[in-house]
């Protein structure tokens, strides 16, 4: 059940840093030791589960997420700003699932967010279709989200989350996650991950990891970084 998540502890045993658990599992993260250690805990509870990220888009949310999609088994990753909901639900329905991972929650739309609640309450996953025809699913299920917005969510799904706000990152910080992910992701020279840091930053003027990660999966060299970033200011849409 745990095989992800064991062998993402054991690849640092021969690294000769002494870390915890926590620190092993969410290695491309700075900081926040205290919510890496209550999230690694969640994982491994008997019972499900439900913690929400909240905070402005620079603060390390999504990286989480993204941390625990690389490291545990049976998880599905939705990202709500391009999900529909029959396809969300057709997925737990099918699949054995255990962790669902939500990027910006808020974004589903109510009927979806009434499905999780349901979930959250229950432990029964139902789904009423055409012709009045309903099917339904015991299962537990671990829900981790993210949310820029929390207004947007429904109140009785908000209630049934553990709650975390997180700050949005400093420079030097968004420079050590970008450097320590491509690393790890792309084994991405840090000379070169480093001016994709910069380059998302400052010439982008982006702080979104996600665009760091778009031009590490281009970017070969320091040319390719200032290339693809200057392609992209000139193709962009002026507002």
């Amino acid at each position: 059940m745990f095989k992800n998540l064991f062998n993402k502890l054991e690849a640092f045993c021969t690294s000769g840093q002494e870390l915890s658990q926590e620190e092993k599992f969410f290695s491309g993260i700075v900081g926040y030791s205290d919510i890496k250690k209550l999230l690694l805990k969640s994982v491994v509870s008997k019972d499900p589960v439900s913690i929400l990220l909240t905070g402005p888009p620079s603060s390390s949310k999504t990286i989480f997420l993204l941390e625990m999609l690389a490291g545990l088994d049976n998880v599905y990753f939705v990202d709500a700003i391009g999900v529909s909901g029959p396809g969300m639900v057709d997925h737990l329905f099918s699949n054995n699932t255990k962790y669902l991972l939500i990027d910006e929650i808020d974004k589903l739309k109510r009927i979806d967010q009434a499905a999780l609640l349901n979930v959250m309450e229950t432990g029964i996953l139902s789904e009423t279709k055409l012709k009045g025809k309903t099917r339904q699913k015991n299962m537990k299920l671990w829900i981790f989200a993210s949310s820029n917005d929390i207004e947007r969510l429904s109140k009785p799904l908000r209630s049934r989350f553990m709650e975390l706000h997180l700050e949005e990152y400093t420079y030097e910080e968004f420079i050590e996650i970008v450097r320590r992910l491509l690393k790890k992701r792309y084994h991405m020279d840090t000379d070169v991950s480093e001016k994709i840091g910069y380059a998302v930053w400052n010439k982008m003027k982006s702080k979104d990891i996600r665009d760091a990660i778009k031009i590490a999966k281009l970017a070969k060299s320091s040319s390719d970084v200032e290339w693809l970033v200057d392609m992209q200011a000139k193709y962009s849409k002026k507002c």
